[in-house]
């Protein structure tokens, strides 16, 4: 073989910038290792960056502040209730003894900002809070304001995910889901520079600050390519050493040496139509993820023999079409949650049928779209169908009015019947449908699925809604309806990890020198979504392991 010819070198070479990557990059680079982080896109943070940036973490020290006790008994039987035989259970452990110790370690010795846990009030309850083992509140971190000056010349490569700097847990602590229209709906976000940033881009922007100051040397625009082993040249061979990397690097190759391992951490596969035809079992029409996430990780491994597992699942979370429109009078998809929750709405399928409790957690309800059977899952296409008096009281459907009302997205008519028809749906159907959903709003009790029942439901109704805060009519006309569809905040499973976030060939065997973390591994709660931040707690978790593995030599 041609021995190769080296452009650059460290100890650790990290392939993706979201908060598996960043983690990774920054436990190395405080234990003393060397880094280089190549990122494909011109800017730094991913898909974390645009999330809401809290991270799920069980029996974290910080718990005690919210008023929620944890222990790792109580924290491992709510996963093997979630979980079941989805996830290895040393995987689950390694999530559990692991991730407080990383939290740990990243605030002494990393200099990171203090996060705050959710509180014990509100909607923040473990997404499955009424299986054993379950909390409300705590066990998500999230962080505070960034201020983008702390990132001097790399603050221009800092992702943004959004401009709007809001304190989440106010937001959920105040049931501001709750609150009514106002003037100014829609509006754009505030014009110039971009002096603080909450959400995901805070805990990218906090994690980014700390790599630059322990030395971390980020390329951006510099997607990697290939995996290059010891003894086999490029992207060939089994269990060879990983030894480098090929990206590409100003329209040239760029070789990359890694002395002591790779850390793959290129997020999902969600925009890649092929792998998603091939790979999952219901369609992913869309994802929070950004565009560049095709994959690549995924496919580096494949190439050189590394076992997959997990392909056909997602981090489902339901999609509908949310306004302003564009200059070609177009929508966009944005993720469905507060609006399922509110009173005076229901959910429907083609059948004019309701299939689920409409409050249910994204990920369950994304669960109940069913698998494919043949072309479209069992209920899909679903409607969102709310009426007057939700827009009138509720700003996420006045929103809906504001952006969408008059275009091909929303639907509307004096009728349910009318309704029906805009829809596709057998009018006789959905006006029995409404019918029967009213009696149970008036009586307070959902008799076919249970809405308004347990602690999760009740934290995101509203109090001033009777006899059940989470059941309001669907009768004051003009009715409304959305269509929703099978989404998903990411693909989830990937490359096989072990619980020293080694990948693993598909004898079973560690790869040398090769490394995964966050959503293109198996280093994840895979079957359920526990709470709030589980894939970034995740990715963070095993980043960790990876660079305070790699930095001290352990598997060498």
């Amino acid at each position: 073989m041609t021995e190769t010819k080296w452009d650059d070198e460290a100890d650790l070479v990290v392939l993706g910038s979201g908060a598996g990557g960043l983690s990774g990059a920054l436990a190395a680079a405080v234990e003393g290792a060397s880094v280089i982080l190549l990122e494909k896109t011109g800017y730094i943070g991913g898909t974390t960056a645009m999330s809401g940036g809290g991270y799920w973490v069980a029996a974290n020290h910080h718990m005690a502040k919210a008023g929620v006790d944890d222990s790792r008994e109580e924290a491992l039987e709510y996963l093997d209730a979630c979980c079941g035989v989805t996830t290895d259970r040393d995987i689950l452990e390694a999530l559990v003894d692991t991730g407080n110790e990383m939290v740990s370690f990243f605030e002494e010795k990393a200099g990171t900002a203090m996060p705050r846990p959710w509180p014990k009030v509100g909607p923040t309850a473990d997404y499955r809070g009424w299986l054993p083992g379950g909390k409300h509140g705590g066990r998500t971190l999230y962080p505070p304001k960034f201020e983008m000056a702390d990132l001097g010349e790399w603050a221009d490569r800092l992702r943004i995910g959004s401009p709007w700097v809001f304190d989440r847990l106010e937001y959920y602590a105040q049931s501001m889901h709750l609150l009514p229209p106002r003037d100014g709906m829609g509006a754009a976000a505030p014009a110039g520079p971009v002096e603080a940033v909450g959400n995901g881009t805070a805990l990218v922007g906090d994690l980014l600050k700390c790599c630059l100051a322990f030395g971390v040397r980020p390329f951006t625009e510099c997607p990697a390519n290939d995996l290059v082993l010891e003894d086999d040249g490029v992207g060939r061979g089994v269990s060879s050493r990983v030894v480098g990397v090929r990206a590409t690097r100003d329209g040239k190759d760029f070789f990359v040496r890694a002395r002591r391992g790779v850390l793959i951490a290129t997020g999902g596969f969600a925009w890649n139509e092929a792998l998603k035809r091939i790979w999952m079992k219901r369609p992913l029409v869309h994802s929070c993820e950004i565009v560049e996430n095709q994959g690549d990780g995924h496919l580096m491994g494949m190439a050189i023999g590394a076992q997959v597992s997990n392909l056909g699942d997602a981090w489902w979370f339901p999609q509908t079409w949310m306004g302003p429109l564009d200059e070609n009078g177009e929508a966009q998809l944005s993720g469905s949650r507060d609006d399922r929750s509110l009173p005076h709405s229901m959910i429907v399928n083609a059948r004019g049928r309701r299939f689920v409790d409409e409050v249910t957690n994204y990920y369950d309800f994304g669960e109940a779209f069913g698998t494919k059977t043949g072309a479209t899952p069992r209920n899909v296409p679903a409607w969102l169908v709310f009426d007057q008096e939700a827009a009138e009281r509720y700003m996420m459907f006045g929103m809906k009015l504001v952006g969408l009302r008059g275009s091909k997205y929303l639907l509307e008519s004096d009728t349910v019947e009318g309704l029906a028809g805009q829809m596709g749906v057998d009018p006789t159907a959905l006006a029995g449908e409404v019918d029967r959903f009213n009696g149970f709003c008036r009586q307070g009790v959902d008799e076919d699925f249970h809405r308004g029942e347990g602690v999760w439901d009740l934290s995101w109704g509203d109090s001033d809604v009777k006899p059940n805060p989470c059941l309001g009519t669907v009768e004051r006309a003009p009715f409304f309806a959305v269509e929703l569809f099978p989404g998903a905040l990411a693909t989830c499973g990937g490359l096989q990890v072990n619980v020293r976030a080694q990948v693993l060939s598909v004898r079973g065997e560690p790869i040398p020198g090769l490394y995964a973390a966050g959503n293109c591994s198996s280093g994840l709660p895979i079957g359920a979504y526990p709470g709030a931040g589980s894939t970034i707690g995740a990715a963070m978790t095993f980043g960790y392991i990876t660079g305070t593995r790699v930095a001290r030599g352990e598997d060498l």
